[in-house]
């Protein structure tokens, strides 16, 4: 009888060391599955078990730990790589614009028999080159960047005059233009026109704008300067919609299918003056006449 009831109390043990062994294995397989699930990726919520082992439990929340961890590196990693895949995108497409203005300046020097006036453009072709170099530089300090995130960008007390900025702007672009069978109407205050702008952020900001223009204008394109440094761009876009002046500014958008075009340049022209505290918006009339307006931010004025 003693024997039956000591068999029966080890059957009883062995029955639950079984059952204990079996959920163990059951925690652990779920421990691999969400390990590997959360180690691709896929989902960043923390792993939960079924059962009630403390030892188990305690790895589970040692793992938790460590794949939040690796989850915020990821998570800034990946941060990073965008933010410098976008840089180097935007950089890459601002080297064309000074090269479209070279090109432009070369081919008045062909035609052009006064020595001064070649001597100013090689001065325009030496100022876009320069243009170049630093876009060169900027683009290599993101290429072999390895920060987990962007610097945040300085305020900046440099201001230049936005009449200087916009008159060179049009004349590099002068040639492209005429190619077009465009002639532009330029409208400029007889002062200068000061501005809280980084001369390189303004000039990036306007060529952008110009070159959209080149690129879409139908049959004429005008730009408009005030006094208190707000320039209006201005022309005939018989194809364009209030659904593409709204979604102008988007990121890689393109008004129509073009083997030249990438979609940045209006992007990378609101970023840049929203980062130097101005505006830029888009209007379309009714006549379907495109307006973008870029208003700079005034100079504090000191007493």
């Amino acid at each position: 009888m003693i024997w039956q009831i000591i068999c029966g109390i080890l059957l009883i043990i062995v029955i639950i060391l079984i059952i204990r062994l079996v959920l163990l294995r059951r925690a652990f397989d779920e421990i691999a599955d969400d390990v590997k699930e959360r180690s691709s990726g896929e989902t960043s919520t923390p792993i939960t078990l079924t059962t009630s082992d403390r030892k188990a439990r305690h790895a589970a929340v040692v793992l938790n730990e460590e794949l939040k961890t690796l989850h915020d590196e990821r998570c800034r990693y990946e941060a990073a790589n965008s933010e410098i895949n976008n840089a180097v995108t935007n950089i890459s497409h601002d080297l064309r614009t000074p090269l479209t203005a070279i090109n432009s300046y070369l081919d008045r020097i062909d035609s052009e028999t006064d020595p001064d006036t070649r001597d100013m453009y090689l001065d325009r072709i030496r100022n876009r080159t320069d243009v170049m170099v630093g876009l060169t530089n900027e683009l290599f300090k993101y290429s072999v960047s390895n920060v987990s995130k962007p610097a945040p960008r300085e305020e900046s007390s440099a201001v230049c005059d936005i009449k200087t900025v916009t008159a060179e702007c049009m004349l590099s672009f002068y040639e492209s233009f005429k190619k077009r069978g465009i002639t532009p109407k330029i409208f400029l205050p007889e002062k200068g026109v000061m501005a809280k702008v980084t001369p390189s952020d303004a000039d990036r900001i306007l060529e952008n704008i110009i070159s959209n223009g080149l690129k879409y204008a139908d049959s004429d394109f005008n730009v408009v300067l005030d006094d208190k440094g707000t320039v209006t761009f201005t022309n005939y876009a018989k194809d364009l919609t209030q659904v593409d002046v709204q979604r102008l500014f988007d990121r890689f958008y393109t008004v129509k299918n073009s083997a030249v075009s990438t979609g940045l340049g209006l992007s990378i022209a609101k970023k840049l003056i929203s980062e130097n505290g101005g505006t830029i918006n888009a209007s379309l009339s009714d006549e379907n006449v495109l307006s973008i307006t870029v208003c700079f931010r005034e100079p504090e004025v000191v007493t």
